[in-house]
């Protein structure tokens, strides 16, 4: 079997036009990045304080205990002004120390001035706490009886709440605060899944394999009067195929990895990024009660939903093990459009017709799911998951366990439709 796949990979790596093909990916990618580091250097990597709000405490209730509420509020606004000056001259160390100490003070005001039951609403509060008396902070707690009127919103107590999480992950793994588009050998991987191959994969398998048909049919002829190879040879087609798109994927990336780790090494392979937990673990739709519009927020290299950003849901991973599920949610996409784009190959005479169709069918599928898109029917829109990165970080409202499974399903009923071809389908 592999001396047949190696035989398929190799005489596809020959010919012309995909060779002229994977040198303007090549390009493409190349360029990307080149773009993506000049970018990197104009991109904040640090955000702004929320603050703490004094506008539902009143000194009636005890004058005292107000002022000295008031003193340590001036001393956080004092951490506040330093810390973004810190951000300004990179002394990043300092800044994440800062930001730790003033997000955890924001979010256990948020809880202080919530009217929701900790133990329902507030997750992480445990961590939180451990982390207020590890860096030495006030309990705030002590001037609830200041405040006189509580609020129902809690969104402001998960972003900080996550942020204290995030820069504390930073500084005690002694890792420098890193922008959205940042690029280095640890972050080209995830950089090019998400900017190139959602757009770029599906059209290269398009036409790196529209004309396999016609290319096999003389070494298909011979091979099927070999007795017993018949019922083998879709799977070892199948494999060549799926095997050399991820050659032209995947080597290329290897080779970008390997060029950077001399410049940055590979230390932010443990770098945190924020995931959205329900949709990587289940079918789980963040909600969208009231909500008309995506805004997006960088953290890091999460590109992250604010209406997601301060859900409960989101939770820490370190970059390479963000990098391998999306790049297993890659080759799984891969696989899905091989067998795609060979379906239609064997039902129509026409390669050209099938190439057409496989890419208007993808277009419509695509447009019908445009980043953000919350109809709940888009579920089984295979283009809902082109991004697995999107779907994993939580930028999507479709969750990355969704994808896997619709994207596997979707395969496995494309492989048998193949399997039927081969014994219906004289082609």
């Amino acid at each position: 079997m592999w001396t047949y796949v190696l035989f398929n990979i190799k005489s596809n790596l020959k010919r012309k036009e995909n060779l002229i093909l994977i040198v303007l990916f090549i390009i493409c990618e190349i360029a990307l990045l080149f773009i993506l580091n000049t970018k990197s250097f104009t991109e904040s990597p640090y955000q702004t304080s929320l603050g703490i709000s004094i506008a539902s405490v009143s000194q009636k209730n005890d004058p005292k205990l107000y002022q000295e509420f008031m003193d340590e509020v001036n001393l956080i606004r004092q951490t506040i002004d330093k810390g973004e000056q810190d951000g300004k001259e990179k002394n990043w160390k300092s800044y994440c120390e800062y930001k730790v100490k003033v997000s955890v003070l924001e979010a256990q005001w948020y809880m202080v001035t919530s009217n929701m039951p900790n133990d329902s609403y507030f997750e992480h509060a445990d961590v939180l706490e451990e982390l207020r008396k590890e860096y030495g902070l006030p309990d705030l707690s002590q001037y609830e009886k200041l405040i006189v009127q509580k609020s129902n919103d809690i969104n402001l107590y998960f972003c900080s709440m996550q942020q204290a999480r995030y820069f504390d992950y930073l500084l005690k793994h002694d890792l420098t605060p890193i922008t959205y588009s940042y690029v280095d050998a640890s972050s080209v991987s995830l950089q090019i899944a998400r900017y190139i191959l959602p757009v770029v994969l599906p059209l290269l398998v398009g036409l790196l394999l529209f004309q396999q048909k016609e290319r096999r049919a003389k070494t298909e002829k011979t091979i099927l009067t070999i007795s017993g190879v018949k019922k083998k040879y879709v799977r070892w087609n199948l494999i060549s195929d799926v095997l050399f798109v991820l050659l032209v994927v995947f080597l290329p990336i290897l080779v970008y990895m390997i060029v950077l780790v001399p410049f940055k090494g590979v230390s932010n392979l443990i770098y945190p990024v924020l995931y959205y937990k329900p949709g990587f673990t289940g079918f789980h739709y963040w909600d969208t009660q009231g909500l008309d519009h995506i805004e997006l927020v960088a953290s890091g290299l999460t590109n992250m939903s604010v209406n997601q950003f301060t859900t409960p849901g989101m939770e820490l991973m370190p970059l390479w093990q963000c990098t391998l599920f999306v790049a297993f949610g890659l080759v799984l996409s891969t696989t899905f459009y091989v067998l795609f784009i060979t379906v239609l190959s064997k039902l129509m005479k026409n390669k050209y017709l099938s190439l057409l169709v496989f890419l208007v069918v993808l277009g419509l599928c695509s447009f019908a799911s445009p980043l953000g898109n919350m109809q709940k029917i888009n579920t089984f829109n295979p283009m809902s998951y082109r991004d697995f990165g999107m779907n994993l970080l939580g930028t999507s409202y479709f969750g990355y366990f969704a994808g896997i499974v619709i994207i596997g399903l979707y395969s496995v009923i494309l492989y048998l439709v193949l399997k039927w071809c081969a014994k219906k389908v004289h082609v």
